[in-house]
């Protein structure tokens, strides 16, 4: 289990890298040839469609990473589980885009970039769903193919657009990246067991999914708030100067997220109520804890060499922003991996649970200090919500016992498992 684990964990976290990278490397194409102002509009977008995905395609991804798994240790079939996710998720997704034109245009883009951010709002929950069902059959080097291949597709179409001039299509090369991972990715079962009907796994499904709903919008949402309240608080060019610091931060946060998605199907199996309550699952969240200060740490002392040369215009303004960031993001990555050791034990209720004080008290937060603290409210409650949340999720997985598991987890382990 461990090695695999730890396989599965190095690959993963180099697909999420690829991706990390590639999205800086694409603000900073937008940043040097179209400016701050087109800087912090597309980072906002690019927010805004991680934060609606939230909404049921990410959660989604998550729930069919652990189910998937559940049914292919099992050697049941999947297909019911698949149906079901696969065709919420592209609804959903497609509605999402529709929602977000109106919000885009009220942000200051032009109809042509709206249109475009509802495409990556599609493309992007369609890439979260396809991502954790491949995980759920522990395809970890699928993963990492697929987004060197969409990532390297998207950054040399944005070469293209910005040597074109083309600032309403800055997002569709983006766009259309994730679309070609979810094409190439989309689960097709695992030739497992006899067909089950849906309606025997929905509702355990949809409650799963649905505390999944919850516990990503009170966990990853915050972070997202944070960009999306800089512009909203932020005058003149602080929102690209907060866009410059956010763009290094964003691909510090998917370590955590990299390795945090390996834990949900690679110990969905193991049973038990998940959290830290044994001494392997302590060392790892111990060791995970302190190579991501190591790294992080980095990041902060590095900070006044790397932003000035990334983005030169922006860059010197930004460092402070960044290192400041830097905090709430490295609280905000350590909290992911009790969180999901909870998840692989079904115990999405108590996830979500877990998150909402945090998330209120980080939503607060920023509401209290945006007319006075301005474009940096969004970090100040990124960091005490996400505080908030690390404290409650912990005590959560080491004191707290459930009554019985969830209901949710146990009927559809149950009704996928039993061929």
């Amino acid at each position: 289990m461990s090695d695999r684990v730890a396989s599965s964990a190095v690959w993963s976290t180099l697909g999420m890298g690829v991706q990390g990278l590639s999205r800086l490397a694409y603000t900073v194409v937008i940043g040097r040839t179209m400016g701050t102002e087109a800087l912090g509009h597309a980072s906002a977008l690019l927010s805004l469609s991680i934060f609606v995905a939230l909404f049921w395609p990410t959660a989604a991804g998550n729930t069919s990473s652990r189910f998937l798994a559940v049914a292919l240790h099992g050697r049941a079939s999947d297909a019911a589980v698949r149906r079901f996710l696969g065709r919420t998720t592209l609804a959903s997704s497609v509605l999402l885009g529709l929602i977000c034109v109106p919000v885009a245009l009220g942000l200051g883009n032009d109809l042509a970039t709206a249109a475009s951010a509802a495409w990556l709002v599609v493309g992007y929950g369609l890439y979260a769903y396809t991502r954790g069902s491949q995980l759920g059959y522990h395809r970890a080097r699928r993963i990492a193919f697929w987004d060197t291949l969409s990532s390297v597709v998207s950054l040399g179409l944005l070469v293209l657009v910005a040597v074109g001039g083309l600032s309403g299509a800055v997002l569709l090369p983006l766009a259309l990246g994730y679309t070609i991972f979810a094409v190439a990715c989309w689960p097709r079962g695992n030739g497992h067991g006899a067909v089950s009907s849906t309606d025997e796994v929905r509702s355990g499904l949809l409650s799963f999914a649905s505390w999944n709903v919850l516990a990503g919008l009170t966990t990853n949402g915050l972070l997202q708030i944070a960009m999306l309240a800089a512009q909203a608080y932020g005058t003149g060019d602080e929102p690209g100067i907060y866009a410059a610091a956010f763009t290094l931060a964003t691909p510090a946060s998917m370590l955590g997220q990299a390795v945090s998605q390996i834990v949900v199907p690679a110990f969905a199996s193991r049973g038990g109520h998940g959290g830290l309550r044994d001494k392997a699952s302590v060392r790892f969240f111990l060791v995970f804890s302190a190579v991501t200060a190591l790294a992080f740490g980095l990041v902060v002392v590095l900070a006044p060499f790397v932003l000035p040369l990334v983005y030169p215009e922006q860059g010197a303004a930004a460092v402070p922003v960044l290192q400041f960031l830097m905090v709430g993001v490295f609280v905000f990555t350590i909290a992911l991996i009790p969180a999901a050791l909870l998840l692989s034990a079904g115990r999405s209720r108590a996830v979500a649970l877990a998150s909402i004080g945090g998330f209120v008290v980080g939503v607060l937060v920023v509401l209290a200090t945006g007319p006075t603290a301005g474009v940096v409210a969004g970090s100040i409650g990124f960091l005490v919500g996400s505080t908030v949340n690390l404290v409650v999720v912990v005590v959560t997985g080491t004191v707290i016992r459930p009554s019985a598991p969830d209901g949710s987890a146990a009927t559809v382990s149950e009704k996928t498992t039993s061929g």
